[in-house]
């Protein structure tokens, strides 16, 4: 805390960082009430609404409330290629969970439009690793005892692909 002294008026001044989620609300919010959503709670909290599952193949797009209403909303949702018959069975409950969240029967119907989510965890950066000849000889003498070149050839491969991939994760963290 820091003490500031204007106008003979003493004011305390906390001096510490906070973190960026505190300002995000006030950010978004202007931007998620263009697309009808009054305080942007569906979108920010979207995976705690509809569950993990759900929330990565589908994302909400706007909410639209009939002229006057603050019920009877048209609720459109953006879904991954080949996941909008999932959604449009699962529309009832997704509708019922949303309503439930906020408390109130806002959302009266789905609207489900096809495309790419913002953030697909197919879209991201894919870090390329090699292997090194120590390690490439670690898996050669692991797998000299099969018998079966064929067999012997696919678990080489497959100890390679498990240690790229654990390189590959711990490049990215």
């Amino acid at each position: 805390m820091v003490e500031e002294k204007r106008f003979g008026i003493t004011k305390l001044r906390h001096s510490r960082l906070r973190p960026f989620s505190c300002f995000a609300a006030k950010l978004t919010d202007p931007l998620f009430y263009k697309r009808g959503f009054v305080k942007g709670i569906v979108p920010r909290r979207w995976r705690e609404i509809v569950g993990v599952n759900l929330a990565q193949c589908c994302a909400p797009e706007s909410l639209h409330f009939p002229h006057g209403e603050s019920y009877g909303a048209i609720l459109k949702i953006i879904s991954l290629p080949g996941t909008a018959l999932e959604i449009e069975y699962l529309s009832p409950q997704i509708i019922d969970k949303v309503n439930r969240y906020l408390g109130f029967g806002a959302v009266a119907r789905i609207q489900i439009r096809q495309g790419i989510l913002a953030k697909s965890p197919k879209l991201q950066r894919q870090i390329f690793v090699k292997l090194e000849e120590m390690e490439k000889k670690a898996i050669y003498d692991q797998v000299t005892g099969v018998h079966d070149i064929n067999l012997r050839n696919h678990l080489q491969a497959l100890g390679e692909a498990i240690i790229l991939r654990n390189k590959s994760m711990d490049a990215v963290e």
